[in-house]
């Protein structure tokens, strides 16, 4: 008995942009915003009402959005604060009273790469700055304040760059 090696092909060749998507081992997730709940107009009464531009008691944010979101409920969020979580967070309130030098900054920016490095490893660390909101007029100077800027790049196909800007005070 023999067999054939013709095979017959119907259609057209799919794109490799249409092969990527479909192959794609980090499908599009969403989560939620970082604060869960919008802001409420209030009504005469006491009674709260939703606001009108939110579509619902908890927003969604997708992509970029929700690992910008994340990661800035990761740096606010105190350690110890998660159940099951002990070491999630980071504990940046002990710094806020130290003297601002060389060390403190070090301390911080060390402390903010190893809990990226645990947590976050979907993200690479381009750049990371620490310094005090001093110059900031419109706040009162006996306020201390630490602004973190980080700039990150996605560890997936789509290599997206952004920023995360978290004021700490």
């Amino acid at each position: 008995m023999a067999t054939t090696t013709e095979h017959n092909l119907y259609g057209t060749n799919v794109s490799l942009s249409v092969k990527r998507v479909a192959s794609s081992k980090y499908k599009k997730k969403s989560g939620f915003v970082y604060p869960l709940i919008g802001k409420f107009d209030t009504v005469t009464g006491g009674a709260l009402q939703k606001n009108t531009s939110q579509k619902g008691y908890f927003n969604t944010a997708y992509g970029v959005n929700l690992i910008r979101n994340n990661l800035r409920q990761l740096i606010l969020c105190e350690k110890g604060s998660r159940i099951m979580l002990p070491d999630y967070g980071l504990s940046l309130n002990k710094y806020l009273f130290e003297p601002l030098d060389e060390t403190t900054y070090y301390l911080i920016k060390n402390d903010i790469l190893k809990t990226l490095h645990t947590y976050f490893s979907i993200v690479k660390v381009i750049s990371l700055r620490v310094f005090s909101d001093l110059n900031n007029n419109s706040r009162s100077p006996e306020k201390n304040e630490l602004l973190i800027t980080l700039t990150l790049q996605l560890l997936d196909e789509s290599l997206d760059i952004f920023d995360v800007q978290v004021n700490i005070g």
